[in-house]
């Protein structure tokens, strides 16, 4: 049986699904997206939504049951329906089925196949289950970040495997409600692509919420029973615990997609720079599905950037833009383009590393906080910072600015903040950076 032609297949109905189907908006094509699971996907649900919510009320001294309370309102208690009526009254056809592939320009769900001219897969991506002798992931005793963000029981304690960015926040977020947290990473230092002093400020500021931060562990094996997690270390260490969490990253949702069909396997499966696969015309791979920075903003980027491809003037990119990313622990911490650690060893990258401690600190009882921002000698222009410190989720926007638009650090030095704002800090870091620039010219 097959159901009409759609130009446009898009499958998961997720951050980059939403924001393509928006962008196609009012070019006359038909759309059909297909989401057997949440509409809206992940992030306004089981991720970005809840875990700000809950790491709020952490830090602000809710109840742990006034928290669930104010998460699930937050969430609309799982019912996506405001979602799923979004694209309805954009005109596009919603399949609450799983979807294939079954061949160039054929998806098949629900028992029937639907005729389309372009596919995208917008599946999202799933938590990775390491390697480790004992962990099931399916255990009572196991949680993910999908699970560890929906549930209503507060553990008495959590350990957590791995301690990158969904690991800090979940060890904040536990640890602020009282939750006896520990967290294990193979890394020398927490989130070890961070600058230096940044991972040892997050490390130590954990560590004072009362989280047992773990570096340079090995993992040996787990042993899970209807009580307890163990934890067993290379090094015979044994870490108990109500709960594990894991938190060890998270990997495209790509398999029985039917990607075969097309000459593709998912071995070898190449997304270029437009978020098309090289070698399957008219398919498409957007959001965290493109293994790529797995940001909400990024996959809203990857949205764009496809319907341009398919609209517009095909001259959009998915590395167009500078990507930021924060972490919500308090105090936030920021990055803004490479990884901190890609530029180690460039001669011609210049560095600033200032200690933050503007007036407003002292007005709003805020802890000192760290910037280090980056420029490059050839362009005399920003192309990096990382930092952690009061409100600075919200500084990141300027650097943002200051990067994408290419702005000369002698321009951004003559700029001004408003007193007694966090962002005067900027003023300080790009005047540094102007005269470290000045000096390398002389």
């Amino acid at each position: 049986m097959t159901r009409g032609e759609f130009d446009v297949a898009i499958i998961g109905a997720g951050s980059a699904a939403g924001a393509l189907v928006g962008h196609l908006a009012g070019h006359g094509l038909d759309i059909v997206v297909f989401e057997p699971d949440l509409v809206g996907g992940e992030c306004p649900f089981l991720a970005c939504m809840p875990s700000k919510s809950m790491l709020h009320d952490a830090g602000s001294g809710r109840s742990w049951d006034d928290a669930v309370r104010r998460r699930d309102d937050i969430v609309s208690h799982l019912d996506d329906s405001d979602h799923a009526e979004g694209l309805r009254d954009q005109g596009v056809a919603l399949v609450r089925e799983r979807a294939e592939i079954a061949g160039v320009g054929i998806v098949r769900a629900g028992g029937a196949e639907y005729a389309v001219t372009d596919i995208v897969v917008a599946t999202g991506a799933r938590a990775i289950a390491p390697d480790i002798d004992g962990l099931d992931l399916e255990h009572d005793r196991v949680w993910t970040s999908r699970d560890a963000l929906s549930t209503s029981d507060r553990p008495a304690s959590v350990v957590m495997i791995g301690g990158g960015v969904i690991g800090s926040e979940l060890a904040y977020l536990f640890a602020g409600f009282g939750s006896q947290v520990t967290t294990l990473d193979e890394s020398e230092r927490p989130l070890d692509t961070f600058h230096p002093e940044v991972s040892r400020l997050i490390g130590e500021h954990l560590t004072r919420l009362g989280v047992e931060v773990v570096n340079s562990v090995s993992v040996e094996r787990v042993e899970l029973s209807d009580d307890e997690a163990a934890v067993h270390l290379a090094d015979g260490t044994v870490h108990r615990a109500e709960r594990l969490v894991v938190a060890t990253g998270r990997r495209p949702r790509l398999s029985g997609l039917g990607l075969e069909s097309l000459g593709v396997t998912l071995e070898d499966l190449d997304v270029d720079d437009r978020g098309g696969v090289v070698g399957a015309d008219h398919v498409w791979v957007a959001g965290d599905a493109a293994g790529r920075e797995q940001y909400t903003h990024v996959a809203n980027a990857h949205g764009a950037v496809i319907a341009d491809q398919l609209v517009g003037s095909g001259t959009r990119r998915y590395g167009d833009s500078v990507i930021p990313g924060c972490i919500y622990i308090e105090p936030p911490v920021i990055t803004v383009g490479p990884r901190w650690t890609e530029l180690e060893g460039d001669d011609d990258v210049v560095r600033v590393e200032i200690e933050v401690d503007p007036p407003r600190n002292s007005t709003d009882e805020h802890a000192t906080g760290f910037l280090a921002v980056a420029a490059r000698r050839s362009t005399g222009c920003v192309v990096a910072a990382n930092g952690i410190g009061a409100r600075f989720d919200e500084l990141s926007h300027a650097i943002v600015i200051a990067i994408d638009g290419h702005v000369p650090v002698e321009r951004l030095r003559r700029t001004l903040q408003p007193f007694p704002t966090v962002g005067g800090v900027l003023g300080d870091a790009f005047g540094r950076l102007a005269d470290e620039l000045a000096g390398q010219r002389r």
